[in-house]
């Protein structure tokens, strides 16, 4: 099983993605929510197909002492073609956003895992997974019920967690720290 490492939106920001989640769970009764999948809403910081969890739980503990929370802003939604596809909501991106990033594979780097590519600084697209594994044909139906509920979102990221999915099982968690 793949694990991911995740930087977790606060409640308030979590709760206002709720309608958009809705949409995808009415249109695709099988699609993959983060409610269906028991996860708050999260931006994935990197995955792997294996890692030594201990290790990588020692490599977050000292980046998460380190790492402040940042506020976000959520803007657009966007579609990661399938099939099956991959509705989202996405931030901003911020030289901050992106640094806390690299900052984080230079973090993590000592622990020896191999990341997929699309997350590597320079690859990666900053997301919020609304939906996955959405049917071709729901696509349009999610979509069209996404966007009539759409609205820009702030949020924080104040929690990062290591976690082995699918299903998905916390191994590791803690907030951020709060900053200077």
């Amino acid at each position: 099983m793949p694990f991911a490492v995740t930087l977790d939106l606060d409640p308030h920001g979590a709760g206002s993605l709720a309608p958009l989640i809705d949409a995808v769970e009415r249109a695709d009764p099988d699609a993959m929510t983060p409610r269906r999948a028991q996860v708050a809403p999260h931006l994935s910081l990197g995955v792997y197909d294996q890692l030594d969890a201990t290790a990588m739980s020692a490599s977050l503990q000292c980046f998460a002492e380190a790492q402040p929370a940042i506020a976000i802003q959520l803007t657009s939604l966007g579609v990661f073609p399938g099939p099956p596809s991959v509705l989202f909501a996405a931030p901003v991106v911020t030289a901050e956003l992106l640094a806390l990033h690299r900052a984080y594979h230079q973090a993590s780097w000592a622990s020896g895992p191999r990341c997929w590519a699309h997350y590597l600084p320079e690859a990666w697209v900053p997301h919020v997974t609304l939906g996955e594994g959405i049917r071709p044909l729901a696509v349009q139906t999610v979509m069209l019920d996404a966007i009539a509920a759409w609205r820009p979102r702030p949020a924080v990221l104040h929690r990062i967690s290591l976690v082995r999915f699918h299903p998905v099982e916390l191994l590791w968690s803690r907030a951020v720290s709060v900053g200077p």
